[in-house]
């Protein structure tokens, strides 16, 4: 077969192109109906894998507390170390079999009836790096049982004081 016989069969098939354009519409028209609902149930599929994956991953984390020091005082360099850090332990928990949603790191400053602290919160695949805290003049304290779920505070606006209410009253 030379160069000559491919170009001339590469025309001819040119020529045909128009009528496989026509048959390939019409085929599309024809079975639009079960392509459509293919990919409808393959995009509900995944997104239901998806969501039973991440739920059995938010289920499963853990929380560190990073109590500071009197003296503590961080350099900047330390806080963006320590965000680095952050970082890196979410990219490592982070695979493709795992969602997004479940590698997702929680950062809390909270005090609770006591000093400023910081929780940080990951999934368990992260742990290792987590311990490794990088503030010098912190003390690193797993969060177990009924702590590592704090209750939301309780915001009310406006006074409210009942003997005031009583005494408008009267």
């Amino acid at each position: 077969m030379t160069t000559s016989d491919v170009i001339d069969e590469l025309l001819s098939g040119a020529d045909s192109l128009p009528e496989l354009a026509e048959h390939a519409h019409e085929w599309a028209l024809a079975n639009l109906w079960w392509a459509s609902s293919l990919a409808f149930i393959l995009v509900i599929s995944l997104s239901s894998i998806q969501r039973l994956m991440s739920r059995s991953t938010l289920r499963d984390r853990q929380a560190f507390e990073v109590l500071p020091t009197n003296g503590f005082d961080p350099a900047l360099e330390d806080v963006l170390r320590f965000a680095k850090q952050i970082a890196r332990a979410q990219r490592n928990s982070s695979r493709w079999a795992l969602p997004a949603r479940g590698t997702a790191m929680r950062v809390r400053l909270m005090s609770v009836g006591g000093p400023l602290t910081l929780r940080i919160e990951g999934p368990t695949r992260a742990t290792t790096v987590l311990r490794h805290q990088g503030y010098a003049q912190c003390e690193l304290r797993a969060v177990t049982g009924k702590e590592s779920a704090p209750e939301r505070p309780e915001i009310r606006l406006g006074a409210h004081n009942d003997s005031a209410g009583s005494a408008a009253a009267a």
